[in-house]
C-alpha cells in the first residue's frame, strides 16, 4: 500500500457511495418510467453512467495505490413513488457524496497529497453540478404549484 491510510479509507468509502447511487438511481429510473416521467428516467439512467465512472475512478486510483479495493453492502436505496420523493431522495445521495468528497480533499491538501486531492475536487464538482440540476427540478415544481 503507498498511500496515506486515511485517504484509502476515503476512495473505498466513495467507492461503496457510488455503487450505492447506481443502484439507486437504476431503480429510480424504473420506477420514473413507471410514473410515466420518460425524460426523468432518462436523466437518471445517464446519472447511472456517471456514477460508473466515478466508481471507475475511484477503484482504478486505489488499485495504482496497491490497494484492493472491495465492493461493500450498499445502503438501502430510497426509491420514491412520486417525482418530488425522487428528486428529494436523489438531493440526499448527492448531499452525502459532497459531504465525503469535500471532506476527502480537504485532509488531501492538510497532507499535501495534490493527486488524490485533485482527483476528490473534480467529481465533488460533479455531484455539485448534479445536486444544483435536481434542486432546479425540484424549485420548477415549487414554482409550478405557486402559480
Amino acid at each position: 500500500m503507498k498511500g496515506h491510510p486515511r485517504v484509502i479509507s476515503y476512495l473505498q468509502r466513495a467507492v461503496n457511495h457510488e455503487f450505492s447511487a447506481v443502484q439507486q438511481y437504476v431503480l429510480q429510473a424504473v420506477q420514473a418510467e413507471m410514473l410515466g416521467l420518460k425524460q426523468f428516467s432518462a436523466d437518471l439512467r445517464q446519472g447511472v453512467q456517471e456514477e460508473l465512472r466515478h466508481a471507475e475512478e475511484f477503484v482504478g486510483r486505489m488499485l495504482r495505490l496497491g490497494v484492493t479495493p472491495h465492493a461493500g453492502q450498499p445502503r438501502a436505496p430510497q426509491i420514491g413513488n412520486s417525482y418530488i420523493e425522487l428528486l428529494r431522495f436523489g438531493l440526499a445521495t448527492e448531499v452525502d457524496a459532497i459531504r465525503l468528497y469535500r471532506e476527502a480533499a480537504q485532509f488531501c491538501e492538510r497532507i499535501g497529497d495534490v493527486e488524490n486531492q485533485a482527483l476528490f475536487v473534480r467529481i465533488l464538482n460533479d455531484e455539485v453540478n448534479h445536486f444544483h440540476e435536481l434542486e432546479r427540478a425540484l424549485q420548477a415544481l415549487g414554482n409550478r404549484s405557486a402559480a
